[in-house]
């Protein structure tokens, strides 16, 4: 895998956090939540295979807010 040497993470590590920091930028923009949004690991979890699949940081927040049916 190749490494980001100017962050100090891996390159799939700094796709991920950015990954999430649009996701909770595009939930507080649409009212999913509101800041302070305290990030556990389980939820860590869930918003990390959401991104490992593919989606968007907006079909994250979807998925992760949605109402399941």
């Amino acid at each position: 895998m190749a490494e980001n040497l100017s962050s100090g993470f891996p390159q799939d590590e700094s796709g991920l956090r950015a990954w999430m920091l649009a996701w909770y930028d595009h939930a507080v923009s649409v009212g999913f939540l509101s800041p302070p949004f305290i990030l556990n690991d389980v939820t860590a979890e869930r918003l990390e295979g959401y991104f490992r699949v593919g989606l968007t940081p907006a079909e994250g927040a979807e998925a992760f807010f949605g109402v399941a049916h």
